[in-house]
């Protein structure tokens, strides 16, 4: 029994008058923990995914979280952690342990996610053979998980879920 090959996590809030108002969502889905790929704009079932990782063309997939996302007037809050907390959940209860996910490395436009995903236990997945590749940025860079995915900066990181 494979889990539900994605996943999406969203946070309402509903008002006196039963109106309903999305302020929040978080995906999380089974993806090859490959640093130098996000996940693909469309869904691939489990079993395509678990034939490309029996060829060997893939890694096994693991759960990979994606577009946490809070609407400007509720951040803040809690909220992410929220959802962070939701596809952890779901990814233990799958039976794994441990999640990925990809951050922008940007030091101003990707400040508060990278705060928020080293508060709650993230660490840079550092893999030496890719990382050959960008020595030019020095050890600092390296060994903060920076990967370039289709030409942007990312920050690859992985927490252990307890």
């Amino acid at each position: 029994s494979c889990p539900q090959d994605h996943n999406v996590i969203c946070l309402y809030e509903v008002d006196e008058h039963e109106n309903e108002t999305m302020f929040g969502m978080a995906e999380v889905s089974l993806q090859p923990a490959d640093p130098s790929r996000t996940s693909p704009p469309f869904v691939l079932s489990s079993s395509i995914k678990n034939a490309f990782s029996s060829f060997g063309f893939w890694r096994e997939p693991t759960p990979y979280i994606s577009n946490v996302l809070v609407t400007n007037d509720y951040r803040g809050k809690g909220y992410s952690r929220v959802l962070m907390a939701c596809c952890e959940g779901l990814a233990k209860s799958w039976g794994y342990d441990e999640v990925y996910l990809h951050v922008d490395a940007d030091s101003r436009s990707g400040a508060p996610a990278q705060g928020l995903y080293r508060s709650i236990g993230y660490m840079p997945v550092i893999d030496e053979h890719y990382n050959q590749n960008f020595a030019w940025m020095g050890v600092d860079m390296v060994n903060r998980g920076l990967y370039i995915v289709d030409g942007v900066a990312l920050l690859f990181l992985k927490k252990i879920l307890k």
